[in-house]
């Protein structure tokens, strides 16, 4: 089994900003698979809602290429969930109901709030300093750097939880958030400044029951807020 060092459980770190982050850039990746990226984060910001069309031809001329990769980036959402695509290649937005997303992050509570109750009892005096200057970077941190740090701090308290088996479960839940999560719910920003001293202090104290209580309230309410923004979009694109 791995070891919760090894880099590809970077991957399922739920939060926007590790590794790949970037859904205009994926350097590594193939133009489906760029298209696919820039679609899939559209859907999951409410910018593309449930029912809306997929024009092929739109979507060729926007990333300049063939209809070929856009069908392919469009099947590939199709497998995730998040499109559908009809004979005639029709394809429609499927996306997330704001109860799908509370729905991802109360699992994503769950997980996370495990993962911090078990760092609490768990992690090594060298793990919890890391905690604490991340923590520290983050409270002063805004725009990109804010993404970044609140990613590596989520990473280094999952990491601490030393269990490979609660990190591979967290792999599915994270690949529902849209990267642009906090330009999306910016209130988020000074939730979590709050929650992260909470949890900080909590993994000092050494305390697993408030470590996890503090966590997944941090997640249920970056749920209802995303959620939320969701309703709002809906209601805009059925007022239209």
């Amino acid at each position: 089994m791995a070891s919760v060092d090894d880099p590809s459980l970077d991957a399922v770190n739920p939060w926007p900003g590790g590794p790949g982050a970037s859904t205009h850039h994926n350097i590594g990746g193939t133009v489906r698979d760029r298209i696919a990226d820039v679609l899939r984060e559209r859907i999951l910001n409410g910018e593309l809602v449930r029912g809306s069309r997929l024009d092929f031809d739109e979507f060729a001329a926007e990333f300049r290429t063939s209809r070929t990769p856009v069908r392919e980036a469009i099947l590939k959402l199709a497998h995730e969930g998040l499109t559908h695509i009809a004979p005639r290649s029709r394809a429609t937005v499927i996306g997330l109901s704001p109860q799908d997303v509370r729905d991802n992050f109360t699992v994503m509570a769950v997980l996370c709030g495990v993962a911090a109750q078990w760092a609490a009892e768990r992690m090594t005096d060298e793990e919890r300093d890391r905690v604490v200057g991340i923590g520290r970077l983050l409270a002063a941190a805004s725009g990109a750097d804010l993404v970044q740090l609140n990613w590596q701090f989520h990473r280094e308290i999952n990491r601490a939880s030393h269990s490979v088996p609660l990190l591979n479960q967290l792999r599915n839940t994270g690949r529902l958030v849209p990267q642009s999560f906090f330009t999306v719910v910016p209130e988020q920003v000074a939730c979590s400044r709050v929650e992260h001293e909470e949890l900080i202090a909590a993994l000092v104290d050494r305390d697993p029951a408030r470590a996890r209580s503090v966590t997944e309230r941090h997640f249920l309410n970056a749920g209802e807020l995303l959620s939320r923004r969701l309703e709002s979009a809906l209601k805009v694109d059925e007022s239209a």
